[in-house]
Order: C-alpha cells, then sequence, then structure tokens
C-alpha cells in the first residue's frame, strides 16, 4: 500500500466504492485518506509480486520501494527472494505499521523501513527501485533515477515516466477486491549507462583511429562516424539497455552490427557477431 498522487483514474476507480480501513490493531488508516501530498491506494500482494518479477530479482539485489506504505513490497521481496529490501515512508504510523508487518511474516531481518522524504533520503545503492507515486512525482524522480548506476531495474505501478519510454510494460489483472476487478499495467525501465558526446573508437572496418559522437535519449541514441577525407557516416536508432550497447551503421555499401559493453569511459565490442572483429572505444575528454 502506499499513497497515490489524485488523478482522475483513482477518482473514477474510487466512485462508488466502498472506502474500506486497513491495517492492525495500533494503527488504521481509510482508503484514499491524504498524505503530504498524495492520496492513499492499497497495492495488492498479487501486484507486488509481478512487478517483481518483471524487475527479473535475483539473490543479492537489493530493493527499494518509494512511498512504502504498509510494506508490501519490500516485505514479497524478502519473502519471495530471500533479499534485503527498504521501504522509504513519510507517515510514521505507517513505518510503524510495516515493521510489524515484517515481524508477521518473519523477515524482519531483512526488511528496513525508513521514515523520511523520497526526495530527500539516499537509495542510490538499489538495483531494483518500486515506484507506484504517480505520473507528476515519477516526473519529478527522473533526474535522480537515471544517474543511478546503470543496470538499476526500476518498475512503476501504472504510471509512466513522461518522455522515458518503458523497456517493457505488462497489463495484469488484478482479480475482485474492495476497490472492485482492476486492469493495471506496470512498466519497466533500465537505467541506462551515459554514453553521450564524443567517443574514439578503434577497430571499425577501413577506418584506424575514429571520432564517433553519440547524440542520446534516455536509452536510445543516434550518432556519426567521422571519416577522413570522407562525409561522415550517421546512424540511427542505437539502444542501451543497462551497460549493453548495440547500433548498426553502413560503409563503403557493407551492413554493420556493433553489440558491446559499456564500462564508464570504455566501450568493447565485436562486429557481426565474429569474436575476431573486436572494436574498442574510450570517451574523449
Amino acid at each position: 500500500m502506499r499513497f497515490l498522487a489524485i488523478t482522475s483514474i483513482f477518482i473514477s476507480l474510487l466512485t462508488g466504492c466502498a472506502l474500506h480501513n486497513y491495517g492492525d490493531d495500533q494503527f488504521q488508516l481509510r482508503m484514499a485518506a491524504h498524505g503530504k501530498d498524495i492520496m492513499w491506494v492499497p497495492t495488492r500482494v498479487d501486484t507486488a509480486t509481478q512487478m517483481l518479477a518483471l524487475a527479473q530479482v535475483k539473490s543479492g539485489d537489493i530493493v527499494y520501494d518509494l512511498g512504502s506504505g504498509d510494506g508490501v513490497i519490500p516485505i514479497q521481496a524478502a519473502k519471495r527472494y530471500g533479499i534485503r529490501a527498504v521501504g522509504i515512508e513519510y507517515n510514521p504510523d505507517l513505518v510503524a505499521l510495516s515493521k510489524r508487518n515484517a515481524i508477521r511474516e518473519n523477515v524482519q531481518n531483512l526488511v528496513t523501513f525508513k521514515q523520511g522524504d523520497i526526495f530527500v533520503e539516499d537509495f542510490s545503492s538499489a538495483t531494483v527501485l518500486t515506484l507506484f507515486l504517480g505520473e507528476s512525482l515519477n516526473l519529478k524522480l527522473m533526474p535522480t533515477i537515471l544517474k543511478m548506476k546503470p543496470g538499476t531495474r526500476v518498475v512503476s505501478n501504472t504510471f509512466r515516466m513522461d518522455s522515458w519510454i518503458p523497456d517493457q510494460e505488462v497489463s495484469i489483472r488484478s482479480g475482485e477486491s474492495t476497490i472492485g476487478a482492476l486492469n493495471e499495467t506496470i512498466y519497466l525501465w533500465i537505467v541506462p549507462a551515459n554514453i553521450d558526446g564524443a567517443w574514439e573508437f578503434t577497430g571499425l572496418p577501413n577506418l584506424d583511429k575514429t571520432s564517433v559522437r553519440f547524440i542520446q535519449k534516455k536509452q536510445f541514441f543516434d550518432g556519426t562516424i567521422a571519416k577522413l577525407g570522407s562525409r561522415p557516416i550517421s546512424f540511427e536508432d542505437g539502444k542501451i539497455r543497462g551497460e549493453a550497447i548495440q547500433f548498426d551503421f553502413e560503409t563503403n555499401g557493407k551492413k554493420y552490427s556493433f553489440r558491446g559493453q559499456i564500462s564508464g569511459s570504455q566501450i568493447s565490442g565485436i562486429l557481426n557477431g565474429d569474436p575476431k572483429l573486436n572494436v574498442a572505444g574510450k570517451r574523449l575528454k
């Protein structure tokens, strides 16, 4: 469960639905209650588990849930995968409820719940980040998320992130509940490495030390390959997935496909799937 921005989606969803209290014998919160900036709507356990599955959570991951409510996502991450998970929640009563819920599920040694502001707290150590906040809050978080370690998986329930196109989206039916049958969509983004700018490459066909300029927009990029004495070679629709990079280009009438890995200021890979055609790049200052 967590708080959500008030949108027409949830206004229509709540219309005509009985509003129930959620919690335990020590604290209860009414659905659609107002929080710091947003209102509270529960996340179902089956939705939480599908969000974790979409992120392909595995051993060694650290899950952070922003606006963690009663702690359902961190608790399910710990319970199902045996991994560490952290929830950041502004409401101290919900933080206390989350801790009690973790004890009830016997995962209190794996989960941590922090009372704090998601725009202030540090979640940079996450390998998986989960959200159920609202598009405006997602948009506000986006610059910080894009600075996270390449390969970090970000999953949002219902809400997109403006111009950042999801790498994957899945429609799910969460079934009958106190708020009715819901058809939800969950979105996955993989934080891309930053390659924007000028690079020097070796190993490109018929080109010695070659300047390549990438123009990056989130996980997509276009580029130009400088060719001495000739017009630059342009290419489009390159793709980055975490630290994996791919792009296609043509020179001297032959098509090439580059697949490689980004490691900070270095890129290495091969052409056309041939391990003999090694290509290496380094970022120019």
